[in-house]
Protein backbone atom coordinates (compact mmCIF):
# COMPACT_ATOMS: atom_id res chain seq x y z
CA UNK A 1 0.00 0.00 0.00
CA UNK A 2 1.01 3.64 -0.26
CA UNK A 3 2.48 3.73 3.24
CA UNK A 4 5.36 1.68 1.83
CA UNK A 5 6.29 4.21 -0.88
CA UNK A 6 8.92 6.87 -0.24
CA UNK A 7 10.59 9.53 -2.36
CA UNK A 8 14.17 10.26 -1.35
CA UNK A 9 16.58 12.94 -2.52
CA UNK A 10 14.30 15.93 -1.89
CA UNK A 11 14.76 16.23 1.88
CA UNK A 12 15.81 19.69 3.10
CA UNK A 13 14.75 21.27 -0.23
CA UNK A 14 12.32 24.15 -0.47
CA UNK A 15 8.99 23.50 -2.14
CA UNK A 16 5.89 25.37 -3.25
CA UNK A 17 2.75 23.73 -1.88
CA UNK A 18 -0.01 23.97 -4.48
CA UNK A 19 -2.54 22.94 -1.82
CA UNK A 20 -1.62 26.07 0.18
CA UNK A 21 -1.64 28.79 -2.49
CA UNK A 22 1.92 27.96 -3.59
CA UNK A 23 3.28 28.95 -0.18
CA UNK A 24 6.99 28.14 0.21
CA UNK A 25 8.15 25.58 2.81
CA UNK A 26 11.27 23.51 3.48
CA UNK A 27 10.93 19.71 3.47
CA UNK A 28 11.60 18.49 7.02
CA UNK A 29 11.34 14.70 6.77
CA UNK A 30 14.08 12.27 5.81
CA UNK A 31 11.84 11.17 2.91
CA UNK A 32 8.51 12.06 1.39
CA UNK A 33 5.74 9.65 2.34
CA UNK A 34 2.08 9.65 1.36
CA UNK A 35 -0.94 9.73 3.65
CA UNK A 36 -3.09 12.35 1.89
CA UNK A 37 -3.23 14.51 -1.24
CA UNK A 38 0.15 15.90 -2.31
CA UNK A 39 0.82 18.60 -4.93
CA UNK A 40 4.27 20.14 -4.44
CA UNK A 41 6.96 21.71 -6.61
CA UNK A 42 10.41 21.05 -5.14
CA UNK A 43 12.94 23.72 -6.10
CA UNK A 44 16.58 23.39 -7.18
CA UNK A 45 16.53 19.62 -6.78
CA UNK A 46 19.35 17.13 -7.37
CA UNK A 47 19.79 15.42 -10.73
CA UNK A 48 18.77 12.06 -9.17
CA UNK A 49 15.65 11.30 -7.14
CA UNK A 50 14.76 7.82 -5.84
CA UNK A 51 11.23 6.39 -5.57
CA UNK A 52 11.26 3.38 -3.26
CA UNK A 53 8.41 0.88 -3.09
CA UNK A 54 9.18 -1.27 -0.06
CA UNK A 55 6.12 -3.50 -0.44
CA UNK A 56 6.99 -4.53 -3.99
CA UNK A 57 10.74 -4.41 -3.30
CA UNK A 58 11.46 -2.13 -6.24
CA UNK A 59 13.21 1.18 -6.76
CA UNK A 60 12.94 3.73 -9.53
CA UNK A 61 15.48 6.47 -10.17
CA UNK A 62 14.55 9.70 -11.89
CA UNK A 63 17.54 11.35 -13.58
CA UNK A 64 17.13 14.83 -15.01
CA UNK A 65 19.17 17.46 -16.81
CA UNK A 66 18.25 21.06 -17.63
CA UNK A 67 15.17 20.88 -15.42
CA UNK A 68 16.00 22.23 -11.95
CA UNK A 69 12.71 21.53 -10.17
CA UNK A 70 10.60 18.43 -9.51
CA UNK A 71 6.85 17.97 -9.14
CA UNK A 72 5.46 15.39 -6.70
CA UNK A 73 1.72 14.78 -7.03
CA UNK A 74 -1.01 12.37 -5.97
CA UNK A 75 -4.69 13.44 -5.95
CA UNK A 76 -5.74 11.06 -3.13
CA UNK A 77 -9.32 9.88 -2.75
CA UNK A 78 -11.56 12.98 -2.91
CA UNK A 79 -9.86 14.61 -5.89
CA UNK A 80 -9.55 11.25 -7.68
CA UNK A 81 -13.31 10.77 -7.44
CA UNK A 82 -13.88 14.25 -8.88
CA UNK A 83 -11.62 13.65 -11.91
CA UNK A 84 -13.56 12.35 -14.92
CA UNK A 85 -10.55 10.63 -16.51
CA UNK A 86 -9.25 9.08 -13.29
CA UNK A 87 -10.65 5.96 -11.58
CA UNK A 88 -11.89 6.41 -8.01
CA UNK A 89 -9.25 4.02 -6.62
CA UNK A 90 -6.40 4.71 -9.08
CA UNK A 91 -4.70 7.14 -6.68
CA UNK A 92 -3.58 4.09 -4.67
CA UNK A 93 -1.53 2.83 -7.60
CA UNK A 94 0.06 5.98 -9.02
CA UNK A 95 2.55 8.63 -8.11
CA UNK A 96 3.72 11.52 -10.25
CA UNK A 97 7.36 12.50 -9.77
CA UNK A 98 8.59 14.49 -12.74
CA UNK A 99 11.27 16.94 -13.71
CA UNK A 100 10.10 20.52 -14.18
CA UNK A 101 11.15 24.11 -14.59
CA UNK A 102 8.66 26.10 -12.50
CA UNK A 103 10.36 28.69 -10.32
CA UNK A 104 12.56 30.22 -13.03
CA UNK A 105 10.94 29.49 -16.41
CA UNK A 106 13.25 29.23 -19.40
CA UNK A 107 12.78 31.96 -21.99
CA UNK A 108 14.45 31.61 -25.36
CA UNK A 109 15.18 34.31 -27.87
CA UNK A 110 14.83 33.53 -31.58
CA UNK A 111 17.54 31.09 -32.63
CA UNK A 112 18.45 30.04 -29.07
CA UNK A 113 18.32 26.41 -27.99
CA UNK A 114 17.61 24.69 -24.71
CA UNK A 115 17.63 21.02 -23.82
CA UNK A 116 15.98 19.26 -20.96
CA UNK A 117 15.90 15.55 -20.26
CA UNK A 118 14.15 13.19 -17.88
CA UNK A 119 14.89 9.48 -17.57
CA UNK A 120 13.08 7.03 -15.31
CA UNK A 121 14.84 3.73 -14.62
CA UNK A 122 13.88 0.67 -12.64
CA UNK A 123 16.98 -0.40 -10.72
CA UNK A 124 17.75 -3.42 -8.55
CA UNK A 125 16.58 -2.83 -5.00
CA UNK A 126 19.23 -3.27 -2.34
CA UNK A 127 16.79 -5.18 -0.21
CA UNK A 128 18.26 -6.53 3.01
CA UNK A 129 17.14 -6.49 6.64
CA UNK A 130 13.74 -5.25 5.50
CA UNK A 131 15.01 -1.97 4.05
CA UNK A 132 16.04 -0.60 0.70
CA UNK A 133 19.30 1.32 0.64
CA UNK A 134 18.63 4.57 -1.25
CA UNK A 135 22.18 5.86 -0.72
CA UNK A 136 23.53 3.07 -2.94
CA UNK A 137 20.97 3.91 -5.62
CA UNK A 138 21.57 7.66 -5.49
CA UNK A 139 25.36 7.39 -5.59
CA UNK A 140 25.61 4.82 -8.38
CA UNK A 141 25.53 5.71 -12.07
Amino acid sequence: MFSEVRVEGLETHDYLDNLRNRERFTEQGDAITFESEVDKVYLSTPTKIAILDHERKRTFVLRKDGLPDAVVWNPWDKKAKAMADFGDEEYKHMLCVEAACIEKPITLKPGEEWRGRQELSAVPSSYCSGQLDPETVLQSG
